[in-house]
């Protein structure tokens, strides 16, 4: 073995036998490594992450599952104590409501042969429909605030939303009959948007005044509620009575064109 130092060949040992240094034996000389294969020190992959969108998505669609359920078992009595901590669940509310009117209508349409853009006849008229029940709810609020009770607006929209479930429960119960196509589903969802209508409200109403005796008496703001329904009930009227005949009109035009 050849010496670092002094170049001396060795025939073997720990030291150079000219000069005395040590002898180190070097990896391509010995053929060996002592150190750990290279497929060792590789990183391990990380395991992939959860998106964290899709596991926010998840959590709120269980939670609002098990709160669906317990209002269903009892809805004045869970729902009279609900403020903005349950905001989020009072929207889901909304939006479901919203959204099942249109598409039972769109399904019972294409059903009958009458196509139709998705969007025009189903996502356009929920953003109605939401806009119709977040004007009762804004009224229902005005007549509490008439009441004088120091409640926020957020407050009112979490509660009215919670007491929509029972009426929710009708349109989910109308749009699986109507998939199965059975003839009672109309039934079902005038039962709900009915009382959705004019049931909730008074519910509200009566649910923040009962601590408040003073200021305006719930009689008196769910009349006014009523009111103000029916007058956005008119103009809610024409317009989907505009876009029906609208929509027969273009019907009607491409059949005698074709």
């Amino acid at each position: 073995m050849k010496c670092p130092g002094c170049e001396h060949m060795n025939d073997g040992g720990n030291f150079c036998e000219n000069c005395g240094t040590r002898l180190v034996q070097g990896v391509a000389e010995s053929g060996y490594s002592h150190s750990r294969p290279a497929a060792a020190h590789a990183p391990i992959p990380a395991a992939p992450q959860p998106n964290a969108h899709v596991e926010n998505v998840k959590n709120v669609s269980k939670m609002y599952f098990s709160y669906f359920l317990e209002v269903l078992k009892k809805p004045v009595a869970a729902t009279q104590n609900a403020n903005r901590e349950q905001l989020v669940n009072g929207l889901i509310s909304i939006g479901i409501f919203a959204l099942i009117i249109p598409l039972i209508i769109y399904l019972g349409l294409k059903e009958a042969g009458m196509n139709g853009e998705f969007m025009s006849m189903v996502i356009k008229p929920a953003f109605s429909y939401a806009i119709f029940i977040l004007l009762i709810a804004s009224y229902s609020f005005v007549a509490v605030k008439l009441g004088k009770v120091p409640v926020g607006y957020t407050d009112i929209i979490a509660r009215f939303g919670s007491m929509l479930i029972p009426f929710l429960a009708l349109f989910l119960l109308a749009f699986l009959m109507s998939l199965l196509g059975m003839g009672l589903y109309p039934v079902f969802l005038g039962i709900g948007f009915m009382g959705s209508t004019f049931i909730v409200p008074p519910l509200v109403i009566s649910s923040f005044k009962r601590d408040y005796p003073s200021g305006l008496d719930t009689l008196y703001g769910t009349l006014l509620t009523y009111l103000a329904i029916f007058i956005t009930m008119g103009a809610m009227a024409a317009f989907l009575l505009s876009t029906l005949l609208d929509l027969i009109e273009s019907k009607l035009t491409s059949f005698f064109l074709f």
